[in-house]
């Protein structure tokens, strides 16, 4: 089944759509602000007044204000002025960036398959219980032994006792004076009589009843103390099954940690992990996860790991990169890494920390640590920590270093221009984009240097560039600012709510004013809508594939009916947050469980998404619960009959009350199916009812069924009208392409690829017609330039198949190590690795 959205807007293909990061990568030293005396100290911003600030009045935040012409109005409501292409600066990419990622892949895929070699298998299991203990068949118990515990005695069964551990085993059974007792004295051993009871029933039927947390964490001590394996193993479940929330699991973690009970202490970290980031604002919390102590005893407890931390604090920097939680996580990364690789990471982000937090000196060392450990990227860092601390010169020669030492990359040229002005600096942003157009500082600066020359359309045209292909919140912020330079208010104000949607708490221009906020000020600009005409809007918007206002409109819908079930996104952070928020604001139980499926669903739990639909319909039949249950059994391979059974359940769905952009959603699901299911007329029909519902998405559909009935020209004409609608969209341009002669083809994938440059599919069809042309280096060569700054494992599969038809071994072999290091079960690569494998050998 095709992914579109659940009930409206399931199909938004929002890349990398929850960074939330700002337009300016101010260091805490460079753009702190200090004040005279502590009375304003903690006091919330105030709520900036319309037309309060103009252009050039506000321009007073920068050393350097852009001119003004008419296409600024001094009274327009900018709370900040404008932005100025000297401020704006490229984060630093705190991951590993290899300056060959080809050649890595490769090597990292030599190293796993030296592993394998060698033995290196799956992890062991952690051992359960030893053996199974005594079962129930009506026996009546037997008592031959009696633990004296102060003044009650606990009968027990001396065999049982003994085959609890060896220890055990050996004190009755041994040479010990006990052996020969009936009576043994327990009271100095640290056990309760209600504990010994416990033992005692375990002992004999091999469960743990419905004891006590307290009796329970005795047993616990108990088996520890005499060594009883299997005892641990089942109060190690049994604490584990008890841990629901924080609190719980702060009040039994250091129990699991003394008592070296490896599930306990797991199950209490996937409490706190669960409520991250929050949790780790608990001081109790972050005194186990953050301090050196607490690493220490979690490894004790075997429990620490590089992937913790390095989790815990990708989760800080995402919260707060400036942070002391972060730096104390990072910290303890870099203590827990080993292997080569996790200490270039650690190091590098290390870096990367210090730097933002404006601590250059330190953020150098740690960049030239990382290089130390082979981390090629990370002189960047030091680059960049020169610059920070005055040395612009150094930071330039060092990257004109890299760029003689290594293949250029994108990445270089990008730094190289922050070192360097004028004609210099704009023909390395040129080139940087060219080598990597995922790279989105150099439209950015392109973009401000366009305002700054007052050419604001041609500032909003730039940075409409990477919204085509990548939403990211601080470039629709910028293009939200733009707007507001040219007082389009309605476009500044969809954007801003577009923001909204993807992160509620985006503070924007430098952090100040709250997208809420700024929305508000606007009010008296824009016009405004109830609920019906939001629907109206969001179903015009969805008709017209405009992503970016669909998403404006969804969030001003949240913002009425914060609980509202038709508003779900395929962001998954996004969609998360508004799928629990709507749970937790449901009124009905039915509508309950179709959220809890949903979230069900999106974690990969298809068959409890499964039965939270099925308990829905049970209670009321509704379109969202149909919908869900057609969902979770059509992400499966399906024959036709399961197959037209989805079809049946979109049925059901479309006979509950529901809006037209739902059912249409449906019909095209609908339509999809049968095609799979090769029954065209079905499919066709499927697809008109959704276009006459303004479904237009349904013309791909529909394109296909005409395509498949060798009616090529009219699947080419389909396509078209979904153009005519979606004119910026890249994927309805390289769908056509699949219906047209070789330059309607050519044109149309170029035409994608200028839409969206990360797309593989015109990069490889433009190789093949080369190659098909004899010209061998050209293929090479576009491949190549897609391979730069996308590994993806079709490009790379085509490119060892190129080399391996001109004869170069050596690059087959790199090329197909690279693929399967991303997916070591792709069958073609597979077949043409070992075939080179096999030429290789006789040169060796």
């Amino acid at each position: 089944m095709t992914n579109n959205f659940l009930t409206t807007i399931r199909s938004l293909k929002l890349i990398e759509g929850c960074k939330a990061a700002q337009i300016y990568a101010f260091s805490s030293a460079g753009g702190a602000s200090t004040s005279g005396s502590g009375d304003g100290a903690g006091k919330p911003l105030p709520p900036p007044q319309p037309r309060s600030l103009s252009v050039r009045s506000a321009s007073v935040c920068y050393p350097h204000a852009p001119s003004t012409s008419g296409a600024f109005v001094a009274d327009s409501p900018l709370p900040c002025g404008l932005p100025v292409a000297a401020a704006l600066e490229p984060a630093l990419d705190a991951c590993l960036r290899p300056v060959d990622h080809v050649k890595a892949l490769a090597a990292s895929f030599r190293r796993m398959s030296s592993a394998e070699a060698e033995g290196d298998g799956p992890l062991r299991r952690v051992p359960g219980a030893a053996r199974a203990m005594v079962e129930d068949d009506g026996d009546v118990e037997t008592n031959d032994l009696w633990f004296v515990i102060g003044e009650e005695e606990v009968a027990c069964e001396r065999s049982c006792i003994a085959a609890l551990s060896k220890p055990l085993n050996t004190l009755l059974y041994g040479g010990f004076a006990e052996a020969q007792r009936d009576r043994i004295d327990f009271t100095r051993d640290g056990i309760t009589p209600c504990g010994m009871r416990a033992v005692s029933a375990y002992s004999r039927h091999g469960r743990l009843d419905d004891f006590s947390t307290d009796t329970i964490l005795e047993l616990l001590a108990f088996s520890n103390k005499f060594c009883c394996e299997g005892l641990k193993s089942a109060c190690d479940n049994k604490l584990a099954t008890m841990v629901s929330g924080v609190e719980d699991a702060l009040s039994l973690v250091d129990l699991g940690l003394e008592e070296a009970a490896h599930l306990l202490v797991a199950a209490c970290l996937q409490a706190f992990l669960r409520e991250l980031p929050k949790s780790l604002s608990n001081p109790d919390v972050a005194r186990l996860l953050c301090s050196p102590d607490g690493r220490e005893r979690l490894d004790i407890a075997g429990n620490a790991s590089f992937a913790l931390y390095y989790f815990l604090s990708s989760v800080a920097m995402e919260e707060d990169i400036r942070s002391n939680t972060t730096v104390m996580l990072l910290e303890r990364l870099c203590e827990s890494a080993e292997r080569p690789w996790q200490k270039q990471l650690a190091l590098h982000q290390f870096g990367c920390v210090m730097l933002e937090r404006g601590e250059f000196k330190d953020a150098q060392g740690w960049f030239e640590d990382a290089i130390a450990e082979g981390h090629m990227y990370s002189l960047a860092g030091v680059a960049r920590s020169k610059f920070k601390r005055g040395h612009k010169y150094s930071a330039y020669k060092m990257m004109n270093s890299i760029m003689e030492d290594y293949e250029p990359a994108g990445w270089m040229y990008q730094e190289r221009s922050l070192y360097c002005v004028g004609k210099e600096k704009m023909a390395d942003l040129h080139i940087a984009t060219e080598l990597d157009p995922t790279l989105i500082f150099p439209y950015k600066y392109r973009a401000v240097v366009f305002l700054e020359e007052d050419m604001v359309e041609s500032a909003v045209a730039e940075i409409s560039k990477v919204l085509g292909f990548k939403l990211v919140t601080d470039c629709l912020e910028l293009r939200a600012w733009f707007y507001l330079a040219l007082e389009e208010y309605e476009a500044a104000v969809r954007d801003i709510r577009a923001i909204l949607t993807l992160d509620p708490s985006y503070m924007m221009f430098h952090g100040k004013v709250h997208g809420e906020q700024l929305i508000e000020i606007l009010r008296g600009y824009v016009q405004q809508w109830d609920m019906a005409d939001c629907w109206m809007q969001l179903y015009d918007r969805w008709s017209e594939v405009d992503d970016i206002g669909s998403l404006a409109v969804v969030q001003q819908m949240l913002t009425r009916e914060p609980g509202n079930s038709s508003l779900r996104l395929n962001c998954q952070k996004a969609a998360m947050r508004s799928l629990r928020f709507a749970r937790n604001c449901s009124a009905h139980e039915h509508e309950r469980l179709v959220y809890e499926g949903w979230i069900l669903y999106d974690t990969g739990h298809r068959d409890e998404a499964l039965a939270k639909a099925e308990q829905s319909i049970k209670i009321q039949r509704s379109f969202e619960a149909f919908f869900l249950k057609a969902y979770a059994l059509g992400d499966s391979s399906l024959d036709t009959e399961s197959s037209l059974s989805v079809v049946q359940l979109l049925e059901h769905a479309n006979s509950c009350a529901s809006d037209n952009l739902r059912k249409g959603q449906a019909y095209n699901n609908m339509g999809s199916i049968y095609v799979d299911c090769d029954l065209l007329d079905e499919a066709a029909e499927c697809y008109n009812i959704a276009l006459n519902i303004k479904h237009t998405r349904a013309h791909q559909g529909l394109a296909r069924v005409h395509y498949l009935k060798n009616r090529k020209k009219a699947a080419y004409g389909e396509m078209s009208e979904l153009i005519k609608v979606a004119k910026d969209s890249a994927s309805a341009y390289e769908k056509r392409s699949e219906y047209g002669e070789r330059d309607e083809a050519r044109g149309d994938l170029n035409m994608a690829t200028l839409l969206d440059p990360t797309r593989t599919y015109p990069y490889r069809y433009r190789a093949a017609v080369l190659m098909d042309e004899s010209k061998e280096d050209e293929a090479i060569g576009e491949l190549s330039q897609a391979i730069a700054f996308r590994a993806d494992l079709q490009l790379l599969h085509l490119r060892a198949a190129f080399f391996d038809s001109m004869g170069d071994n050596a690059n087959t072999l790199r090329d197909c190590e690279a693929a399967l290091c991303l997916d070591p079960t792709h069958g073609d690569t597979l077949e043409l690795y070992r075939k080179a494998s096999t030429k290789a050998e006789p040169q060796s």
